[in-house]
């Protein structure tokens, strides 16, 4: 079996716990392509047998997650989870500066992870070391917000709700919390949900609890990068390791545009997925997933 499970994760499970249902009622080994906070609900992809090693291609495509804000009010989680540490006014928002603040995140930029986050520093969680006592420090590290909008608009409680496209590594407890200090006044996540993952929906995702989950070819993931045939000849020498002439391939479709160093190579046995090197000259195997 090599396949994905698309999973609508529910508040308060942890993602690691749905991994060990599914690897219970599948009887193979599951990994999740990538986390999503025990505070947060929305898809969660997980991938079964011999898929848990494309786990690093199901993490780099985009995402889009709806997410309400709250206003004038800071915690040491950046969501409603965390203990509150500081209070003030948001009485004076309007949605112009807001809007503005929003623009102003849009893009590539930096963006510093929460300390009470799942990011290892020396091997060890950095949430158990803040919560701890320790004074955690983590490297900012560049984010691409494709999109930031605003699905219903500042109300009497000073809470916004956004619609939220970005790419791999982002947080967007991070994003509420660097807005509410362009802001002036603090903010937190009220809620979040993760609703898409590339070409993969939350509505046709299975709950943890569902007798039979629906198992999604790899063929459906291939879809969202750019696609090429090769012949016999370079089949073998992909999948011993060594990288083919792009020139040689048959392209058959483009993907997202986000993903264009990475490549699906398709062969007459195989799924390959690898990366352009050489300025676009060769093609690099990373993953070879046998055809079921």
């Amino acid at each position: 079996m090599n396949a994905l499970v698309l999973i609508n994760k529910p508040v308060g499970l942890r993602s690691s716990q749905c991994v060990s249902i599914a690897k219970k009622k599948l009887g193979v080994k599951v990994g999740h392509a990538g986390t999503l906070d025990s505070t947060a609900s929305g898809l969660l992809i997980l991938l079964a047998g011999n898929a848990t090693r494309l786990c690093e291609f199901v993490m780099s495509m985009p995402k889009i997650y709806r997410a309400v804000l709250q206003f004038g009010t800071e915690t040491d989680t950046y969501d409603y989870s965390g203990e509150v540490i500081r209070e003030s006014s948001a009485a004076n928002l309007d949605m112009r500066t807001l809007n503005d603040s929003l623009f102003s995140l849009s893009g590539i930029r930096l963006q510093s992870p929460p300390a009470i986050s799942a990011i290892k520093i020396d091997g060890t969680p950095a949430y158990k070391l803040a919560r701890s006592g320790v004074d955690v420090k983590i490297d900012s590290r560049p984010v691409y917000f494709r999109n930031i909008r605003v699905i219903e608009p500042l109300n009497d409680e000073g809470s916004v709700e956004l619609e939220v496209s970005c790419g791999r590594g982002t947080y967007i407890r991070s994003l509420a919390h660097d807005l509410g200090k362009i802001m002036g006044c603090g903010a937190y996540v009220k809620s979040l949900e993760r609703i898409s993952l590339g070409n993969f929906n939350l509505e046709n995702a299975n709950s943890p609890d569902d007798e039979h989950y629906h198992l999604v070819s790899l063929h459906e993931l291939a879809k969202n990068f750019t696609r090429v045939h090769i012949s016999q000849r370079d089949s073998k020498t992909f999948i011993n390791g060594m990288a083919v002439l792009s020139r040689h391939a048959e392209y058959t479709s483009e993907g997202i545009s986000e993903l264009n160093n990475y490549v699906c190579v398709e062969g007459d046995n195989f799924l390959g997925f690898g990366y352009y090197v050489g300025g676009g000259k060769y093609i690099c195997p990373s993953v070879i997933v046998p055809k079921d």
